[in-house]
Order: structure tokens, then C-alpha cells, then sequence
């Protein structure tokens, strides 16, 4: 993906043209379940006995049905609500998600985007910030468990963040994120061509942009990067901590070694570094009622 990126960048470039168009069909590439979400429980009560998987149906405000994994532990007091990116599905991508995530004594809450996996409707961004919002509602209104996180990958860092700013998230993890869309492009285009193309971004995106949402969140923030992401560069997260009007108590950088996107949690160091940010929100949360 970013090799082809950058080979459009040198085709922009040569054929004398001045700018490249970002648009939300390019942004956003739905992916539907392939089987039926029956397939999912055995899958995960084989890989963490004891674990109980429910079923999550989730009401949009539009009255779009969304489908949601929730795994529960005994013990958890805490629930990550994980929004993924764009090839996640709870069916294709959920287990690997739950055994990086589980093992830190966690609930996960796992969301398929409306449009991905087993969700209905057709994916817009403000429909996906708005099903976000729709996503903490419903799980705050879940019995036990506790307070919530919300953790957003790539696509899903978007709508983490809108969560973050506008819900009383415990804290807010953002991983491989962007600042914007165009700020995301501008990055990826190479040095010597960027002088001379613009980036022009579609109406729609111009709503989102993750560093007006850090501006708002007060809570714990855990900006996670690998340090060979050519997909979303590490430069963008560090824009996005130095964005954030928390003191450095609350907030940390982690830009993970030799993790590219999409394998940040594969590496040994992603549990120290989560189980820390985990520690700090414990420690400053405030008890739901």
C-alpha cells in the first residue's frame, strides 16, 4: 500500500500534474464476513477457557445493526472497546486481537465497523464517528464491567479518538494513527516531490482530524507506532502526543522497534508498554456508578 502510494506521488510528479485526490471511497474498503458468526465462540473459548463470548447487537442511531464480540474475565475492571482498521473483522481478526489483548487481565468489547464483517449499512466517516459514540453508549449501559478504554488501530484510531473526546472514556489508546487525512498523505509522498503536489481532500474528511480530538481528551493516553510504519509514519503519533495538552504523567509515546503496521501488538515490548498505560488508568479513573 505505501509502496503503491509513493509510486503514484512519482507518476503525479512526472506526468506534470499538481495534486493528488484523497476521497472517502479510498479512505474506507468494507470487508464482509466470509462465514456465519457462529464460527467465532468455539475459536475462542478453545484458545481462553474460562472466557464467556457474547454476542453484542448493537443499535445505531440510524437503526443500522452492528455486530459485537464481547469477551468477558472473571476479574476484569476494565473493558477495551476495540475499533479496528480497515482489513479488521471480529471473523478474520478478532482472535489475534483477544490473545494480545486478554492476557492483560482486560474485557474486549470487539466491533466490526457498519459495512466490515457481520455488520450491516454502507460505512460514510461520519457514520463510523457517529456508530463510535453509539458503541461506548451501549457497552456503558452493560452490567460489570467495569471502566472503559477505547482502542483504535489505523482506521479505528479516528474513531477512538472522536470517542475520547466526546465520551468519559477511562482512557484512550491510539494506535498507528494519523493527524488527518491530509496531513497522512503529505507524510507518504516523498521528500523531493512534495514542493511540487498538493493533496486535495474530499469534503467528507475534512471532519476528521485526531489532533483537534487529543486537544479534548483529559484522561490517560497511550499513543502506540512502529518504528518502520511506512503506513501512517511514526512522525504523525508524535505530532498527535505533542498535540495533547496532558502532562507527560498522563500520557505516553511508545514508537515499538522493528514493528511495522498492523504488528505492533506482535512485539515483546507492546505489554509492558500496555500493561503500564492500564496501571496509570486504574490509578486515575474515576468509579462508574
Amino acid at each position: 500500500m505505501s509502496r503503491a502510494f509513493c509510486l503514484a506521488a512519482l507518476l503525479v510528479s512526472a506526468s506534470g500534474c499538481s495534486s493528488i485526490d484523497i476521497t472517502e471511497h479510498g479512505l474506507i474498503h468494507p470487508r464482509r464476513a466470509e462465514s456465519s458468526p457462529e464460527v467465532v465462540p468455539g475459536a475462542v473459548a478453545a484458545a481462553f477457557p474460562g472466557v464467556a463470548y457474547e454476542e453484542q447487537r448493537i443499535k445505531a442511531a440510524d437503526g443500522t445493526i452492528l455486530y459485537g464480540a464481547l469477551l468477558r474475565q472473571p476479574g476484569a475492571d476494565l473493558t477495551v472497546l476495540y475499533f479496528g482498521g480497515n482489513e479488521f473483522t471480529v471473523e478474520s481478526s478478532g482472535l489475534g486481537t483477544a490473545q494480545a489483548l486478554l492476557p492483560l487481565g482486560i474485557n474486549l468489547l470487539l466491533i466490526d465497523h457498519r459495512g466490515y464483517g457481520w455488520s450491516d449499512g454502507t460505512p460514510t466517516v461520519s457514520l463510523l464517528q457517529s456508530d463510535a459514540l453509539d458503541v461506548f453508549d451501549h457497552a456503558a449501559a452493560l452490567p460489570d464491567l467495569g471502566s472503559l478504554v477505547a482502542h483504535g488501530f489505523s482506521l479505528g484510531s479516528f474513531l477512538a479518538g472522536h470517542v475520547g473526546a466526546n465520551r468519559p472514556a477511562a482512557g484512550v489508546v491510539l494506535e498507528s494513527s494519523a493527524t488527518t487525512p491530509e496531513e497522512w498523505a503529505s507524510v507518504r509522498i516523498p521528500s523531493l516531490y512534495r514542493p511540487f503536489v498538493t493533496v486535495q481532500v474530499d469534503g467528507p474528511l475534512r471532519i476528521v482530524d485526531n489532533r483537534a480530538e487529543v486537544e479534548r481528551i483529559g484522561e490517560p493516553l497511550l499513543l502506540l507506532a512502529g518504528d518502520e510504519d511506512a503506513t501512517t509514519p511514526p512522525v504523525l503519533s508524535r505530532r498527535l502526543y505533542e498535540a495533547s495538552p496532558l502532562p507527560a504523567s498522563r500520557k505516553t509515546l511508545a514508537v515499538i522497534a522493528e514493528a511495522g503496521h498492523g504488528d505492533v501488538q506482535q512485539q515483546p515490548e507492546f505489554a509492558r508498554v500496555y500493561q503500564a498505560f492500564l496501571d496509570r488508568v486504574r490509578a486515575t479513573r474515576e468509579p462508574r456508578p
